[in-house]
């Protein structure tokens, strides 16, 4: 296993999970300042 390539993917996964909760939250932000 390519340690480099390892590394490549899980920097990926991060990368999208963050993203994922970062539109979550936002999200929620905006139904709390605009509900409906």
């Amino acid at each position: 296993m390519d340690i480099k390539q390892v590394a490549k993917e899980t920097s990926k996964v991060l990368a999208s999970y963050l993203t994922y909760q970062a539109l979550r939250i936002i999200t929620d932000q905006l139904w709390e300042t605009n509900p409906g």
